[in-house]
């Protein structure tokens, strides 16, 4: 860890705290006296399992206010601070009940009442959202800062935030609302250990809530909430349509069609909208904005509104005003259909109707800055029907009603088999991994020296520790061939290690930053951390929906809206392959449940699957370029997504077109050969330690592949097509060079 990794850890846990509530309270005087309450020595800087990190400083809230001079004193009765604190972790969600504050915190806040302090702050350590209801309707609570995971910096940065040194610019980018029974997904969560049916469909999070008939009262802080200590002024300069940014040249106002009420659209490329941001208050700050749009008529279903673009604007001084430029493609408005709505069922379609284009902060903070109608419907593509749910009764519909939609899975097929492999091992073969890397012979010359047995062994990971000093497993390894250990490592929030690294904030925090820059400065300074570790492959980000409030990983996901995820996944894999350290992005998809994920099946509408769940992993595969992708270990409509032929060949690699590795996640439950023939390359070890027991079990594995191999049910060219993809990933790693100092083989 350096000052460098300190300071953007502190930074950035500013940046994307969120000032919920403040009647004036804060920011408090400099020096002034505080008196702590609740879990403030119970301070939470990450979450627990991947993204743990054994952080090098932890800088907890009472420290962090003794930094920025405050004087605590139980004593005193200016300035009540009470914490409340949530840990969480993945392998569980909370239990029933932690969405709601608990009887002892209750308590607590009447005895400060009772204290008759001057202010009362109320600081949120949680990973999980809650239901604050109680704290925003009460007058005697003059402000509630949300502070997420904000990693090992975190209490300096709640200190910067309360004394003013720092004005919050955060945004919620998850709605919170009153009761957990509020969310749509809530009745199906905890109903089967099997079986989690998405009868919301397209209508998750605000979409639900701003949508759904007298859904919107439920709401205490909507999406994109979120307070400063100074006013800002937001014009809206322009709104265009183009053929593309670099011809609109947003910034000098250079575009081709302004839209108008009345206009239609002329299917330009790219909508773009300009606005002026004027600080009108006191003290310097910073102001995200969110550009939405509201589809309106046609033939299919729409929510009320969706995310299509976002920024921030630099630290602006009192009286200075800045300029944004905000800009979408016209094919983010077309939804799929996966009932036939435009009589090409399996299509991306643009609908029929209105469009109107709103600008603002929250959901509930929006202005119209242009509107165009869309004369006729228009077909974007049609990559056809590849994951239809197969038991899911009923799905939600904008008005609240729900439809019958039960759909056959027409089935997860695999190819024949094939010859392609030697009979007999090798002494010592001819060509080696360093001859393919120096152009000397083909990747099929080399991978024609080896057995069938040869090419499924190091489609098997390795577990980590030992033999692999700085890993949580390995992938590739085999000496004879001169193919090196690719060491990977945990990485969410800073590197997973036996030693100690800089603990950054978690996912939903760099989210509520809304600040692209800054989450690609934080993945870059990952990468750094990771490549001095010797970690070759970073596993992370994760980018899955908050579908429930109450899912054990939403900390480590960065959002409720596929854009906020895809947008923020893909700016942090280019900072962490910056350093030739790979980035896995994970979990493909669908695991927005801990309990029982091992063995759960998501059934779950085409349409929402796609729009929601895979939208962000679409956006972070084409604009990233991640090395590698993990899928879940949940199901969809069928099958695990391991072996989820339609997800990870049909979506993934043929429609996205990635060429990149496919690991499977640690321990899961089907068979190695069914995950290679639906498009995976390798399957993860069964245990993190190196034993004689996960030894066994990846011998296991191998034998079942050459059986089915041997039967038809796995193809000679699917092993070989990944067997290249490790290969690949191996000669791209850090570990490469490192390889060819040892002399392999």
């Amino acid at each position: 860890m350096t000052q460098m990794q300190m300071s953007i850890s502190r930074r950035a846990a500013a940046e994307g705290m969120v000032l919920l509530k403040n009647d004036g309270t804060l920011p408090l005087a400099p020096g002034s006296e505080v008196a702590l309450f609740g879990a403030f020595a119970e301070y939470h800087p990450g979450g627990g399992g991947s993204s743990r990190v054994n952080s090098a400083r932890t800088v907890g809230i009472a420290q962090g206010l003794e930094e920025a001079g405050f004087m605590i004193d139980p004593q005193s009765r200016e300035t009540a601070v009470f914490v409340i604190a949530r840990g969480a972790s993945e392998t569980a969600d909370a239990p029933d009940g932690a969405f709601d504050l608990s009887a002892a915190e209750l308590a607590t806040l009447s005895g400060i009442k009772a204290a008759v302090f001057k202010r009362i702050v109320v600081v949120c350590n949680c990973g999980n959202a809650l239901n604050l209801a109680p704290l925003d309707r009460d007058a005697a609570v003059g402000a509630i800062l949300w502070t997420w995971f904000p990693g090992g910096e975190g209490g300096a940065a709640v200190g910067d935030i309360l004394s003013g040194k720092v004005s919050p610019s955060g945004r919620l980018a998850s709605t919170f609302a009153e009761r957990a029974s509020d969310y749509p997904s809530d009745a199906g969560f905890r109903a089967s250990r099997w079986f989690v049916p998405y009868e919301d469909d397209i209508f998750v999070g605000y979409r639900h809530f701003e949508t759904i008939p007298g859904a919107k009262g439920k709401v205490v802080y909507p999406f994109g909430h979120g307070l400063n200590y100074t006013r800002f002024r937001l014009e809206a300069l322009e709104c265009c349509q183009c053929e593309n940014v670099a011809n609109a040249n947003v910034a000098n106002g250079q575009l081709k069609r302004k839209i108008e009420t009345g206009n239609n659209c002329t299917m330009a490329k790219i909508i773009a909208v300009r606005v002026r941001v004027t600080n009108v208050g006191k003290v310097a700050g910073r102001h995200s904005v969110l550009c939405y749009t509201s589809q309106e008529g046609g033939r299919a279903q729409h929510p009320a509104l969706e995310l299509r673009a976002f920024a921030k604007t630099r630290l602006i001084a009192p009286g200075e005003s800045a300029t944004l430029a905000l800009s979408f493609p016209m094919s983010d408005l077309a939804y799929f259909d996966d009932e036939g709505a435009s009589g090409h069922p399996g299509s991306w379609v643009i609908d029929c109707g209105r469009c109107r284009i709103l600008v603002g902060g929250s959901v509930r903070e929006t202005v119209e800055v242009g509107a165009f109608d869309i004369p006729e419907q228009t077909i974007l593509s049609t990559p056809g029907l590849k994951l239809q749910a197969d038991r899911l009764a009923r799905r939600l519909r904008a008005d609240g009603s729900f439809f019958a939609a039960p759909v056959a899975y027409p089935g997860n097929l695999a190819t024949g088999g094939g010859a392609g492999f030697r009979e007999g091992p090798l002494a010592k073969p001819e060509i080696t991994l360093a001859d393919v890397a120096a152009g000397k012979a083909s990747l099929d010359a080399f991978l024609d020296q080896m057995t069938l047995g040869e090419a499924l062994r190091f489609l098997a990971g390795r577990p980590g520790d030992p033999p692999y000093p700085h890993s949580t497993g390995a992938i590739g390894d085999f000496p004879k061939f001169g193919i090196p250990c690719v060491q990977t490592c945990d990485g969410p929030a800073g590197v997973r290690r036996e030693g100690t690294a800089t603990n950054f904030p978690c996912a939903a925090l760099l989210a509520s930053s809304f600040d692209r820059a800054l989450v690609g400065e934080v993945g870059r300074a990952i990468g750094e951390e990771a490549a001095a570790f010797g970690c070759h492959l970073l596993l992370a980000p994760g980018l899955c929906i908050h579908r429930h409030p109450l899912c054990g990983r939403n900390f480590e996901y960065f959002s409720e809206d596929p854009l906020v995820s895809g947008a923020l996944a893909a700016v942090f894999v280019k900072g962490v392959q910056e350093n030739g350290v790979g980035a896995t992005v994970k979990h493909f998809a669908g695991n927005n449940r801990e309990m029982a994920r091992r063995i759960e099946k998501d059934v779950v509408s085409e349409r929402a699957f796609r729009e929601i769940y895979l939208r962000g992993f679409e956006r972070a595969v084409r604009e990233g370029r991640p090395w590698a992708v993990m899928t879940a270990y949940n199901g969809v409509n069928g099958f695990q997504c391991s072996e989820n032929h339609g997800l990870v060949s049909g979506i993934l690699r043929e429609e996205w077109g990635f060429d990149g590795l496919v690991m499977t996640d640690w321990k899961t439950t089907v068979p190695m050969w069914r995950e290679v023939e639906a498009g995976g390359d390798v399957k993860m070890p069964f245990e993190f330690e190196h034993t004689n027991m996960t030894v066994a079990a990846q011998g296991e594995c191998i034998k079942e592949a050459e059986c089915a191999f041997g039967w038809g049910y796995l193809s000679a060219a699917k092993i070989r097509q990944s067997a290249k993809r490790v290969c690949q990933l191996a000669m791209k790693s850090r570990g490469w060079p490192e390889c060819e100092r040892r002399g392999f083989p």
